[in-house]
């Protein structure tokens, strides 16, 4: 049977994939030639994941990066669960190369997709391309200067956390309180009103109503995304499809809390849309000497679409960034002054010094320098978003992490995945110092001190954080008025040390457990 189908078919089918596959190795092997790249150290795939598995159960996943990165370098290749190898980095020059010199060779790719979607659909952090640069048009004049100086719809959340505290001990006659959960809803509250023009006010709301409920479940629904995407990905998708399977269709808890969050924003878009079709977009506000409008991204983006889905998408995707980070950042700074009574003393002096007991002007948290050490020492120590990835669009390079000395440059394959995890970058000691380990906020005052690509919080290059001053000044504010308000504090946690929860954002596992002294 010479000319039988079956041999034939075999042919056809593999000789034009050979050749794609010879092709493709030509097409690496000349650019590497060309750049002069090497590769980098290699860390064992079963290695990798037996320690990080280790590592998640004993909440010290940061910390492993930090001791992986010393022993092996700063760069790296490797692969996690998935089947695909994945170069991990912390050299300064390589961030620089994926998010800004060449940030058109990378994307946030589909795995970013496909593990934020269920929650928050596509937005300005999950979309590439045309879709980001829109969404990114639409989020852009939320933050400038005038909406960010504007400093009294943070007073009026403040007052409503100052309400929220419980009453004194009547043994110690301080308030004991974990002010964690409590800067998560005030600055869900800030966050709303500046998105949505009205605040869900989650710090006035009792448990069980529409806003708390919303609050639980987004909560949760992060908290339960990355093991979702953990158990669809290489060879863990069985136990993916054995879930689905025994689930028969069944919804679990995280399908219920998507829904819960779904539920609450569609309604209130729902409001916004009735009332948006009777009034026109931008309402004047007042203020002492001008008229300003304004600013809700809500009434920008309904000009451009009035789809429900699409606008719920967007706000959820600026949700995320515009309440966690900042309540993360807000938890660690309060969570490192109750361990630090000498720094409470310092920053509470330039308070007195600067303002006294007057709210400050958005100018006078500009001049408090104690104030700004202190959030970028905790930003520096404690980022909230401990680690990122970018996904190379095209086969290209990185300048440096290949060869026995790290410096020659590295190829990168078109779809490889190259991650970068900023908790590890920021603890460099040839950037930050002998003791980048430590909790000293003064360092920031040293004038040759210049990370530059070595200290990323709010990322870099074309896709740096729109809200990062927003965020700053609402740190910076609640800083000094509960300083203001407050004598002293102490830690009411019996653990000395930083713990992490590990989520979307990520923040300290046990709170922050304190006792505040009322002032007199």
């Amino acid at each position: 049977m010479l000319f039988s189908p079956v041999p034939l078919i075999c042919i056809l089918i593999i000789v034009p994939t050979l050749v794609h596959v010879l092709r493709n190795w030509w097409r690496l092997r000349a650019l590497a030639a060309a750049h002069g790249c090497r590769p980098p150290p290699r860390l064992s795939r079963f290695k990798n994941i037996r320690q990080q598995m280790a590592a998640l159960t004993a909440h010290s996943w940061l910390e492993m990066w930090c001791q992986r990165y010393a022993a092996v370098g700063t760069t790296f290749e490797s692969a996690t669960v998935g089947l695909d190898s994945i170069i991990f980095t912390i050299d300064p020059e390589n961030i620089k190369c994926i998010l800004a010199t060449k940030f058109s060779s990378f994307a946030l790719g589909q795995r970013r997709r496909n593990l934020l979607s269920p929650l928050v659909g596509t937005g300005v952090f999950t979309a590439d391309g045309k879709g980001w640069e829109h969404s990114r048009s639409l989020i852009r004049p939320t933050f400038t200067k005038v909406r960010i100086a504007d400093l009294g719809m943070f007073e009026s959340h403040i007052q409503d956390l100052i309400a929220a505290l419980p009453p004194c001990s009547p043994y110690s006659g301080m308030i004991e309180v974990d002010l964690q959960p409590l800067f998560f809803r005030m600055t869900l509250d800030s966050a709303t009103e500046v998105l949505l023009g009205r605040s869900f006010h989650s710090l006035r709301a009792p448990a069980g109503s529409p806003f708390h409920r919303f609050m639980e479940a987004f909560d949760y629904a992060q908290l339960k995304v990355h093991t979702r995407d953990l158990l669809d990905r290489g060879w863990m998708k069985p136990a993916g499809l054995l879930r689905r399977l025994f689930r028969r269709g069944r919804k679990d808890r995280f399908d219920e809390a998507c829904e819960t969050v779904n539920s609450v924003l569609d309604e209130t878009i729902r409001d916004f849309l009735g009332e948006f079709k009777g009034r026109g977009p931008l309402q004047e506000k007042t203020g002492n000497d001008t008229k300003q409008k304004l600013y809700v991204l809500l009434d920008e983006m309904v000009q451009s679409t009035q789809d429900p889905l699409e606008l719920r998408y967007e706000l959820l995707n600026v949700l995320i960034a515009g309440r966690d980070t900042t309540a993360s950042l807000l938890s660690n700074v309060f969570f490192m002054l109750a361990r630090r009574p000498d720094l409470w003393a310092e920053v509470r002096l330039e308070v007195q010094q600067t303002v006294g007991h007057q709210p400050p002007t958005y100018e006078a948290l500009r001049d408090m320098k104690a104030v700004r050490n202190l959030l970028f020492e905790c930003l520096r120590l404690y980022p909230p978003v401990p680690f990122n990835s970018r996904c190379a669009t095209t086969d290209t390079v990185l300048p440096r992490g290949g060869g026995p000395d790290g410096q020659s440059p590295v190829l990168v394959r078109a779809g490889q995945a190259v991650n970068y995890h900023v908790y590890a970058l920021h603890r460099r000691s040839d950037v930050f110092g002998p003791d980048a380990d430590t909790f000293r906020p003064s360092r920031w005052n040293d004038p040759s001190l210049r990370p530059g690509w070595g200290y990323i919080p709010f990322n870099g290059g074309p896709r740096i954080c729109l809200g990062q001053q927003f965020a700053l000044t609402e740190a910076s504010y609640t800083v000094v008025r509960l300083m203001q308000y407050f004598s002293a504090i102490e830690r009411r946690d019996p653990e000395l040390q930083w713990k992490e929860h590990v989520a979307l954002v990520t923040k300290s596992r046990r709170g922050t457990r304190v006792a505040l002294m009322p002032e007199a």
